[in-house]
């Protein structure tokens, strides 16, 4: 009797938990934020490339070249340890023996360190004369470019809820909380993440946030300027 009430009991159970109502899905939306700003460097690197082809036994246009670069470096003020060597190659060209070839191309390639990156608007075409082929800005740095990143990421995350809140109020609804969120690099088209959030689900829409981490990427910076730029796509819940 008390084996047969048991199992009694058990099939209630089961009729009262296949009767309770499945929770119905939330209903979201997903909106890309985006902020940048530029920020001025305290410090940047210049990558000069000289480019010889002459005859290893006459080694004066050389000499001659790094001499002159040294010297606009010393009049601008420049400390002389701010211009080193970076790079160096050279290939034998003119003849089959590379023993009896006595002609080579020559690349060279300084880096010159600017602790006040304003110098270059007048160092520029003084280091062209000096026979500079190639000039490029590079390393650009800033001890306030952590803070701006951050500060760049909120405005981004509030461009985010911005537009959400403006879509969801016109559609007739009310913007709830934060579902998901991710930092994504600015060029993945939105239409990709959507796909995966709404049409495959939540754990689709978790390996497309592992991708866009593995392919974020610094953005270049321009010439003068550090561009510091933040994108995030966020997911809210939409209330009736």
């Amino acid at each position: 009797m008390r084996h047969f009430s048991t199992l009694l009991l058990l099939l209630l159970a089961q009729l009262t938990h296949a009767q309770m109502p499945v929770p119905a899905s939330p209903r979201t939306v997903l909106v890309r934020g985006t902020a940048e700003q530029e920020l001025d460097p305290e410090k940047l690197d210049l990558l000069l490339t000289y480019r010889f082809s002459d005859n290893v036994k006459d080694s004066e246009r050389t000499q001659n070249q790094e001499e002159n670069l040294r010297q606009v470096v010393q009049k601008a003020g420049i400390a002389a340890d701010k211009l080193v060597l970076d790079d160096l190659s050279a290939a034998g060209y003119g003849g089959f023996s590379k023993t009896a070839n006595s002609n080579v191309a020559l690349t060279k390639v300084y880096r010159l360190t600017l602790d006040q990156p304003r110098q270059l608007n007048t160092l520029i075409p003084q280091l062209v004369q000096t026979g500079a082929d190639n000039l490029r800005v590079v390393n650009l740095r800033s001890s306030q470019l952590a803070a701006t990143q951050t500060e760049v990421a909120a405005q981004a995350a509030a461009d985010a809820r911005q537009k959400a809140a403006a879509v969801v109020k016109a559609a007739g609804g009310q913007l709830g909380n934060v579902v998901a969120m991710t930092e994504v690099p600015d060029y993945v088209p939105l239409s990709e993440a959507m796909r995966a959030y709404q049409l495959q689900g939540n754990n689709a829409y978790k390996a497309y946030q592992g991708r866009a981490r593995e392919t974020t990427e610094i953005d270049t910076p321009t010439l003068r300027k550090i561009k510091v730029v933040a994108v995030y796509e966020v997911v809210f819940e939409v209330k009736p």
